[in-house]
């Protein structure tokens, strides 16, 4: 059979539309990012990756963060996992243990990536089981957030940089009365029951303590009991608010909005609402107080592959895209956090205020930790470390008691 010319082209046309979509190749990413972002922020960026990269699209899959974790596990399970992850870094040691996650060395190691690789926040791409499992998208420095006009009534000039200082302050802070308190910490055993994170690990990194030896449990350490016997001070001293058991984080940031508190050890991002909700705060931001060794808790948003993804190369594609400087500049701006790749602090510090500022230096000057990616069972330890900080502070047992008792129960956790 003869076409005319016209319907040859026609045809030609429609060939040559089919062969062109069946070339494109979609990936799948699952985050919680965009629920907590500015709307239209991550879809836009998508059109941007797929406008230089026509043979990719990328399905946004965007769930609360609270079920991110269990659909990941769920999807893989079943095989029909997401090609890109948004991560948690407490989930890795899960994550790990069911082979969810592909690792990373050889995507590092190419010549052509938008970033260097010591540029990146080291704390997520620290190497377990001798591999890299992640990169960080964001960054959220744990700082110290100080009332300056409780510490300027306690008789002090500057925010305290040393722990003989902190407990000084915290001390002649909570001695104000009228429900003042020096510094809260929050040990609810309530769900997330996560207090210890919040508050005892910074100061621990700051002691240039750890938690772990690489993936095996080491709690009962001198640098945990020299930490926990500092904590315990500071109560006896009267220095911590009240009603440790029943605090979480939340109340804690609440009673630091509301100028009742001196100090709150919490991530950098809670100084948007503390500026947000108490403009008349006399706030600023500043390191941990350290006892020898300038180091901080870090935490974020991660990105990895799926271990069952069959487009691998896609995947690093648009992370290679993602924490590229302008667009992850972008990023750290949209999330009132800070960038994964350092080398974009230039754009984000341009115009930033005193807070934004202080979080900066520490993430360009000091140590970045972040330990629950090794520890097992991330929330569970969380728990016990919560219950036996509880009976220290009551007075049922030493510092020591805690430690030996937290690192015993570990174990068992793992068994």
């Amino acid at each position: 059979m003869k076409f005319p010319s016209v319907m040859k082209s026609v045809m030609a046309g429609a060939m040559l539309c089919a062969g062109s979509a069946s070339a494109q190749t979609e990936i799948e990413w699952l985050q919680w990012f965009a629920a907590e972002n500015v709307d239209g922020f991550y879809e836009s960026l998508v059109e941007e990756f797929e406008a230089s990269h026509p043979d990719i699209t990328v399905k946004l899959v965007t769930q609360p963060f609270g079920k991110v974790r269990e659909s990941i596990v769920t999807d893989s399970a079943i095989g029909l996992g997401s090609d890109v992850l948004g991560l948690n870094m407490p989930w890795t040691s899960e994550f790990l243990e069911i082979g969810l996650l592909e690792p990373l060395d050889d995507y590092l190691a190419r010549d052509d990536n938008s970033f260097a690789t010591a540029d990146l926040v080291q704390a997520p791409i620290g190497k377990i089981d001798g591999q890299v499992w992640m990169v960080p998208l964001n960054a959220f420095p744990f700082v110290m957030h100080v009332n300056m006009d409780l510490v300027e009534q306690a008789g002090f000039t500057a925010p305290p940089t040393t722990w003989e200082e902190f407990s000084e302050q915290a001390t002649a802070i909570a001695a104000l009365g009228d429900g003042i308190s020096g510094f809260g910490i929050p040990l609810s055993s309530q769900p997330p029951a996560n207090g210890p994170i919040l508050t005892f690990l910074p100061l621990l990194y700051a002691n240039g303590g750890r938690i772990m030896d690489g993936t095996t449990p080491n709690f009962d350490n001198p640098k945990v009991v020299e930490t926990l016997q500092y904590i315990a001070d500071l109560n006896d001293a009267g220095a911590l608010a009240p009603g440790a058991a029943s605090r979480t984080g939340g109340v804690d940031l609440e009673e630091f909005i509301a100028g009742r508190t001196g100090f709150l050890i919490s991530p950098g991002v809670h100084a948007q609402a503390i500026e947000g909700r108490n403009a008349d705060l006399n706030y600023v931001a500043a390191a941990v107080p350290n006892n020898g060794t300038k180091a901080y808790r870090v935490h974020g948003w991660e990105l990895g592959i799926s271990s069952g993804s069959d487009k691998k190369d896609e995947a690093w594609t648009f992370i290679n895209f993602l924490l590229s400087k302008d667009v992850n500049a972008r990023v750290a701006a949209a999330s009132n956090a800070l960038p994964g790749n350092l080398s974009a602090l230039d754009i984000v510090g341009e115009g930033a205020g005193d807070v934004m500022q202080s979080q900066i230096a520490i993430l360009a000057n000091d140590e970045p930790v972040e330990e629950l990616r090794q520890a097992p069972n991330a929330v569970g330890s969380w728990s016990l470390m919560t219950e036996e900080m509880q009976a220290m502070l009551r007075g049922d047992q030493t510092p020591q008691e805690a430690a030996t008792k937290v690192q015993s129960r570990w174990l068992d956790l793992i068994d």
